[in-house]
């Protein structure tokens, strides 16, 4: 951390909102006693301090990999037969007779 000089030069930011100083903690943060804060220190003129990323690069290009996968699949089973289902065994509707008569 650097240091930015006099403490009226700086101001400090939580939740993308300025902390003012004329108001009280709570005004900003919420009455929870437990509540962990991690606020930014930027100078007083230079606005809101950009905000971090949500979930790293790396992170990032696994899920983009992993729902374009998902995708391909979905699309090739759209494209699949929707009656190719009809040539396999369990769906001939001769097979229960011929089952309990003992023919063909």
């Amino acid at each position: 951390a650097e240091y930015m000089g006099n403490e009226s030069d700086a101001s400090l930011w939580f939740s993308g909102k300025e902390m003012r100083r004329d108001r009280p903690l709570s005004e900003s943060v919420g009455k929870n006693e437990k509540t962990k804060v991690v606020v930014r220190m930027q100078a007083r003129n230079s606005g809101a301090p950009v905000r971090e990323p949500r979930i790293d690069e790396e992170t990032h290009k696994a899920m983009l990999a992993f729902y374009y996968k998902k995708e391909q699949e979905q699309k090739k089973l759209e494209e699949d037969d929707e009656d190719a289902y009809l040539n396999s065994a369990w769906a001939d509707p001769r097979n229960l007779k011929a089952q309990l008569m003992g023919g063909p």
